[in-house]
């Protein structure tokens, strides 16, 4: 299908640590203490000041910020290997977004100090460091594009289609993607309001593109999900 995560190695090469080099993932393991936080445990909060920054090895987490309304904006997920808290670091802001666990994660935590003062002394490691943060925004900026010429169902078959490409399982022909976060957040995630994704969900599960499982989506059809979200 093409579209199925690689999960052979450790970390994602899209990731900061998959594109490190071991020594240089060993020589930033000391500069910090490995610490392991518990299911849905706050990292880090909006508006906070501070610029610790953390090296996901274990589990995920989600970005989130509180919109106008109150409501919690999901802004994306984070994976072993990701680095968080980067952005602070570089500009000296407070907190843009909020970080939770979405499981048992386990993360190097260090001072922002530190990892500024080691970047000033392994450049290939703070152009690797460039390079992601340019991805993200590179992605960010085309989400934009796409999304603002999407309705509800494109735009959720799109982060459904991300999900399967990242946590994707195809086992006997069917692809079934295991959900890091819940059907409230996959709503929020596509910009839509839950009784619209969940109107989204009922049409494309009635189209046969689908099927939902308990903390888990069954996709059948992918090259319709594919096409819907172009």
């Amino acid at each position: 299908m093409g579209i199925v995560a690689d999960n052979s190695s450790r970390y994602a090469c899209s990731t900061f640590l998959g594109s490190l080099r071991e020594e240089e993932r060993e020589e930033l393991a000391t500069l910090g203490t490995t610490r392991v936080f518990a299911r849905r445990t706050a990292l880090m909060l909006e508006r906070e000041a501070d610029d610790r920054v953390m090296l996901l090895l274990e589990g995920r987490v989600k970005a989130t910020l509180t919109g106008p309304t109150g409501r919690e904006v999901l802004l994306g997920i984070g994976d072993p290997g990701d680095v968080v808290g980067e952005i602070a670091l570089i500009d000296g802001a407070p907190r843009s977004a909020s970080v939770t666990s979405l499981e048992r994660v386990k993360a190097i935590v260090m001072a922002g100090s530190a990892f500024r003062a080691h970047l000033r002394q392994t450049p290939r490691v703070a152009f690797v460091l460039l390079e992601i943060v340019t991805a993200r925004f590179r992605a960010a900026t085309a989400e934009r594009l796409q999304f603002a010429a999407s309705d509800t169902m494109g735009r959720l078959a799109a982060r459904i289609l991300e999900l399967a490409r990242r946590y994707g399982e195809e086992r006997d022909g069917v692809l079934t993607v295991p959900l890091p976060i819940s059907q409230e957040e996959l709503a929020s995630w596509a910009g839509a309001s839950r009784a619209g994704a969940a109107e989204a969900m009922r049409a494309m599960r009635g189209l046969g593109w689908l099927a939902t499982e308990r903390g888990a989506i069954v996709i059948v059809q992918p090259d319709a999900l594919a096409r819907r979200c172009a």
